[in-house]
């Protein structure tokens, strides 16, 4: 089956200025992020949960753990400990949410996922959420490698996924899984897109997703795909989505 390199995705590529060289201007980020815990009480009160501010979107993090991995803002030295807050509303509480350029939800995938029949508990391998920067690098590389791939022998692999790749077993080599336009896209109206294999992890069943979620946000999040069959990760992303917005204090999106 040959995929179709529509307009849509032209046009998408060109809004996301796709033929800039992506990372000529990317800014280094740090290696690790540091560790916001939720607040046990908040002006006096009993409180619940960790709230981050990315920007103008501010989430309400449940406290089960009760603690969330932050990129903040600004970033501390080495050693220095994350800003105290002032009051009895100590940072991480509604009015003195922790400020970050990135948020990583990985070990809070059940309040983001809830239930999903026939996943495996904590089916991703990572999550975050994130400020957008000054480009969406992860879905701009997404979008060149799918053009890239495209060009190799394409099937429909379930789901409302096409799968690109010259290997006849996806468990070997790198492949692109991408939906058509008429069945599922990125908030923003651009394709949704799988890459296998191009890394973090070097093996063929290690995916990745990046895509805005808004004009302010962008979502990145890893999958093993030999949990998460090719079939289901529509299906996943839709939990995806729909748990972000129900962490969202002031969704506008």
């Amino acid at each position: 089956m040959a995929i179709q390199i529509s307009s849509r995705l032209r046009m998408a590529c060109l809004g996301l200025a796709l033929c800039v060289p992506i990372h000529a201007t990317e800014q280094a980020e740090p290696a690790n992020p540091e560790v916001a815990v939720m607040p046990r009480t908040c002006h006096g009160q009993a409180n619940d949960a960790i709230y981050v501010a990315l920007g103008e979107d501010v989430l309400r993090v449940p406290g089960t753990p009760d603690r969330v991995g932050i990129y903040p803002i600004p970033y501390p030295k080495p050693g220095a400990a994350l800003p105290a807050g002032s009051g009895d509303a100590p940072t991480g509480c509604p009015d003195q949410p922790a400020k970050a350029f990135r948020l990583n939800l990985s070990s809070h995938q059940s309040s983001v996922l809830g239930h999903l029949d026939g996943l495996p508990a904590n089916p991703l391998e990572a999550i975050n959420v994130a400020q957008v920067g000054y480009r969406p690098y992860g879905e701009l590389s997404a979008m060149e490698t799918l053009v890239m791939k495209a060009k190799e022998p394409c099937r429909e692999v379930g789901g409302g996924l096409v799968e690109c790749t010259r290997q006849p077993d996806a468990r070997q080599g790198s492949s692109v899984l991408s939906a058509q336009a008429s069945v599922y896209g990125t908030p923003l109206g651009h394709p949704f897109i799988v890459t296998c294999g191009f890394g973090p992890g070097i093996w063929a069943h290690d995916c990745q997703v990046h895509y805005q979620l808004s004009e302010r946000l962008v979502l990145s999040y890893q999958l093993n795909r030999d949990r998460i069959p090719a079939a289901r990760m529509i299906e996943l992303d839709r939990a995806i989505r729909a748990g972000i917005q129900r962490l969202l204090v002031n969704p506008q999106h």
